[in-house]
Parts: C-alpha cells; sequence; structure tokens
C-alpha cells in the first residue's frame, strides 16, 4: 500500500519511475509520504522545468553519480548522505551533518533571523520564550541577538530532553517570557507538548507562536512560520547553484509568501562537513 502511494505521487509529479539511472538532481523522500512533503514537492516542481526523478529513503538509491541530491525528511537525508553527493537538506530541522561528508546546504524552516527578530518586534515581543529539541544553529543565535539589539528583543532557548518535562521548564524560565515559540523540531512539537503550550499561552494570556504554518489557528500566530512549498522552492533553487558550481551557503531562509523570492543566505558557506 505504501509504495503504492508513493508511486501514485510519482505519476503525479511527472517523475521519472523507470529504471534506476544517474540523475543531474535526484530527490530522496522520507516515508510515509506526508502533507507537508507533497507540499515540498510542489514547491520543487515550480522551480524546474523538467521532469524530476523522485526516489523513497526506504529502498537503494539509484546508481549515480548525482549532481545534487534534495532530501526531503530526516530519514531521507540519512540515506542520501551514503552516495556521497552535494546535498540540499529541506523538511528536517533536527539535521546535522557530523564528520566529513558531501557538501551539505540546509533549508531553515523560519525566516532569517533578522526577519524572525523584526516580527517579533512587530508583535510587542520583547522576550521569547523559544522552546527547541536540539540547539539552534549558532550563526542564528548570533545574528538574532546583533539584531535584537536595537529593538530590545531578546530569544531565550530551551532545550527540551523530554516531552514530560515541559511543564516543569514553563513553571521555571517560562514566567519571564513575553511569547512562546515552539520551534519546527520533531523533539519538541508533539500533540501533548503543543497543548500544554496553548493552554499555558492562553492561562498568561501571551502569544503562543506555531511551529508550522498548518498549525496556525485563531489563538496561535503564524508570523514565525515559512511554508512547505516555500522550502522546497528554495531547495530547488539552492540545488540548481550547486550544479552551476557557484557558491551556496550552509544554510538558506525561505522568505515567507513571495513567489519568485531571492534565497536569502546565511553567512557561512556550505562545506563538507
Amino acid at each position: 500500500m505504501r509504495g503504492a502511494s508513493f508511486v501514485a505521487l510519482l505519476v503525479l509529479l511527472g517523475a521519472a519511475a523507470g529504471p534506476a539511472r544517474s540523475a543531474e538532481i535526484l530527490v530522496v523522500a522520507s516515508e510515509p509520504i506526508m502533507p507537508s512533503t507533497k507540499e515540498a514537492l510542489e514547491g520543487l516542481r515550480s522551480v524546474f522545468t523538467t521532469p524530476i526523478e523522485i526516489v523513497s529513503a526506504s529502498r537503494p538509491l539509484p546508481a549515480g553519480p548525482h549532481g545534487v541530491i534534495i532530501a526531503l525528511g530526516g530519514r531521507a537525508a540519512l540515506r542520501a548522505r551514503q552516495a556521497g553527493s552535494p546535498m540540499v537538506v529541506a523538511l528536517a530541522p533536527a539535521y546535522r551533518s557530523e564528520g566529513r561528508g558531501p557538501v551539505t546546504v540546509r533549508v531553515a524552516m523560519t525566516p532569517e533571523p533578522e526577519r524572525f527578530v523584526a516580527l517579533l518586534a512587530a508583535a510587542g515581543v520583547r522576550r521569547l520564550l523559544a522552546v527547541r529539541g536540539t540547539p539552534a544553529d549558532a550563526e542564528f543565535v548570533r545574528r538574532a541577538a546583533e539584531a535584537g539589539k536595537r529593538p530590545g528583543v531578546v530569544i531565550q532557548d530551551e532545550i527540551l530532553s523530554s516531552p514530560d518535562g515541559l511543564p516543569q521548564l514553563l513553571r521555571g524560565v517560562g514566567a519571564g517570557a513575553g511569547a512562546i515559540w515552539l520551534a519546527p523540531d520533531p523533539g519538541a512539537v508533539t500533540p501533548e507538548t503543543f497543548g500544554v503550550v496553548r493552554e499555558y499561552a492562553r492561562a498568561r494570556a501571551i502569544p503562543f507562536f506555531a511551529p508550522a504554518a498548518g498549525l496556525v489557528s485563531d489563538d496561535i500566530r503564524g508570523e514565525l512560520t515559512v511554508s512547505f512549498r516555500d522550502c522546497g522552492r528554495e531547495a530547488a533553487r539552492a540545488a540548481q547553484e550547486l550544479l552551476a558550481s557557484r557558491s551556496v551557503a550552509a544554510v538558506v531562509y525561505p522568505l515567507p509568501g513571495v513567489d519568485g523570492a531571492t534565497v536569502l543566505l546565511s553567512t557561512v558557506p556550505a562545506t563538507n562537513r
């Protein structure tokens, strides 16, 4: 059943489903195919004018060499890494490459740090409690701290080691926060943690910022989210840049809701790591 749904997705997107072969751009997707993955694939297709080859992360990859592999999801990134080709990783906020490996560009699931801070300032937030499952990128922290000096915005990152520890975390450091954000990280976002933070924010009458666009509702704000479609578009653009042998930063930040937006780059170039 799972294989049938994946083939149906290939047909829908006009991807090659024939014999294994090398491809300039190979897309590896984690299964089961989630709505977020489908949206990202639609974003990819809005950039590429020719059919793209999509394979499942649960199966062996086609024989290379591949110019660039786009991995959608954490399992896909782990599978793609084995091929040794340059990679663009999206929809995998907790993925971190370790040691030596292929050139890797990650697509962030947030706006760039300066815009992130500007959105908080516009919302009247001066101290944000960011609940994460894994530490934030050092560069994001640095840039956000610098951007926050003028408007007086401070982001306090707290790592949630276990969902069970969230109530204690909120009772402690949460008391001084003017807003709460669940970072888009599977280690932090579960139905339980989402519900706990929502009720806490309601009780204190402070803003709760959603981790993803699909979770925004009347009482949950969405300024800090980017769409999965935008993530797919930026992944495609980064892959095109790598194929053209142009320098691409280690992290690219989608500009939400704007078709044809320029990729916003970090200042740290992609390296073998």
